[in-house]
């Protein structure tokens, strides 16, 4: 596999915004959202959703950082410039506050491939909220793109890890997206556009937390007489599976609707699906973007021609679910913890949200919006990629793996911990070995490689005083 067909391409990030009248709070509060608008200098609304799918407007709103929202780690909310990234605090009520910090991205390496009067940037946030991704391109002669790699540290500052750089073709319309990575955290991949094709593009993941451009094999499903070009790769919040787009090769760049493809990813990055043409089930939404719920059971589709929802079985294919807004122009579709699917329409300037389980599908509520341009919704209750709640109180939740478990390796870490004074470290120990750490994050999502045997895990989350320890074990047998 060598190419694919144009599809969304930026517009899995791409979002909404609204100026309207506020919709009292029902109930206990589920998320909150922010919207852009007018563009990625615009002013952000900010919005509290309750239980029920209501909206009520974050004290101080609209909020005037400047500069294009990118996402938010519940203790920094996150903006990228021209030039520089910007950190801002978050209230408790979810209030974009003061500046933190900046860091100026071209004063790094990969700066070339985004400066000029053509360069660009865009960025995105790990499942973490630990690391910050600037993705640069266009700049200088168009030769290359850059992905560079920022730590979040403690009080929102940033430390430049690294970056790696794709060489691009001069003169052929060459481009390449923001890559989805894996909940494991493992890999990532992308697209690279050459007009209406594109090669899949791999990503794997350093312990240092570094993006690094890998060499991978991909096995496709077959067609009858032609070939599937494979476009859209969307990394599964938990496990080592992605979901990808699948569009007959018969020349006819993307006119054709695609199948959609679930895949397995192995140790080494390498993509490979099981799934056939007879069972992949054929999209009629002409896509834009994509969305996993974060539990990873749903997978939702927008496009030109409403919303799909999937049940996502693994390496399974998907099945379909329901179908949402019919002939109506999606733009954007995003998910918080508590089965809120959050969707904007720029034909119809409003925002949908709607409670999406397995078995129902039901539209809360809708709001009007203007000039609707950017979105991230941020969970009130902390998960991990794999949907895994931090407790109310000082404590570690540990989803994954369940006691005395008989697992296989890789084995999947899936906990989260709150402790008095913010999480300054989150470890993970077999004995006296450490197996995981993690810096500034109450969240582990991990896949570790455990050779076969019994081990008796403990988790151990601390404050940066060391005055609060919180554990957890578990007793597994990897065979």
């Amino acid at each position: 596999m060598t190419h694919a067909v144009r599809g969304f391409g930026l517009a899995a990030t791409l979002v909404f915004v609204s100026t309207l009248a506020v919709i009292p709070q029902a109930k206990a509060q589920s998320a909150y959202v922010y919207m852009q608008s007018q563009g990625p200098a615009g002013p952000v609304y900010g919005y509290s959703a309750s239980s029920s799918g209501q909206l009520t407007a974050i004290p101080g709103s609209p909020f005037k950082p400047g500069t294009q929202i990118i996402g938010s780690n519940k203790a920094q909310f996150f903006t990228l410039g021209k030039t520089l990234i910007h950190s801002y605090a978050v209230g408790s009520n979810g209030a974009i506050g003061s500046q933190l910090s900046s860091i100026g991205f071209l004063n790094y390496s990969g700066s070339a491939c985004g400066g000029g009067t053509n360069g660009f940037a865009n960025g995105l946030l790990d499942h973490t909220g630990q690391y910050f991704y600037v993705e640069l391109q266009n700049g200088g002669d168009g030769s290359c793109a850059a992905y560079q790699t920022y730590k979040i540290n403690t009080g929102g500052t940033f430390t430049f890890i690294g970056d790696t750089e794709k060489n691009l073709v001069v003169g052929e319309s060459d481009s390449v997206d923001l890559p989805s990575i894996l909940g494991n955290e493992s890999f990532g991949y992308a697209s690279e556009w050459i007009g209406h094709y594109s090669s899949l593009i791999g990503f794997q993941r350093e312990s240092s937390g570094m993006l690094q451009l890998i060499q991978f094999g991909e096995t496709d499903p077959t067609l009858s007489g032609s070939v599937y070009l494979s476009a859209n790769p969307d990394g599964a919040p938990s496990g080592n599976y992605a979901v990808v787009q699948l569009y007959p090769d018969n020349g006819g760049g993307d006119s054709n609707p695609p199948q959609l493809g679930s895949y397995t990813v192995d140790s080494k990055g390498n993509i490979s699906s099981t799934n056939t043409q007879s069972n992949m089930p054929t999209t009629a939404v002409s896509p834009v973007g994509s969305s996993f719920s974060p539990d990873g059971s749903l997978f939702a589709l927008n496009g030109e021609y409403g919303i799909e929802i999937y049940h996502f079985n693994g390496a399974a294919p998907l099945t379909l679910n329901t179908k949402l807004l019919n002939n109506t122009r999606v733009d954007q579709v995003a998910w918080d913890s508590s089965h809120h699917l959050y969707a904007y329409s720029s034909s119809t300037n409003k925002l949908y949200v709607f409670t999406v389980t397995s078995t129902s599908a039901i539209e809360d509520s809708s709001i009007s919006v203007s000039s609707p341009w950017y979105m991230v919704v941020v969970s009130a209750a902390a998960t991990t990629g794999g949907g895994c709640s931090a407790p109310a109180s000082n404590g570690i939740n540990v989803c994954s793996p369940a006691n005395n478990a008989t697992v296989t390796s890789p084995v999947q870490i899936n906990a989260a911990a709150t402790v008095s004074g913010g999480v300054y470290r989150f470890e993970l120990w077999n004995g006296s070995t450490k197996l995981v750490s993690i810096d500034n994050s109450g969240i582990m999502d991990k896949s570790v490689s455990l050779a076969p045997g019994t081990y008796h895990l403990t988790f151990d989350a601390y404050n940066s005083a060391k005055t609060t320890h919180e554990y957890a074990t578990r007793d597994i047998t990897v065979k």
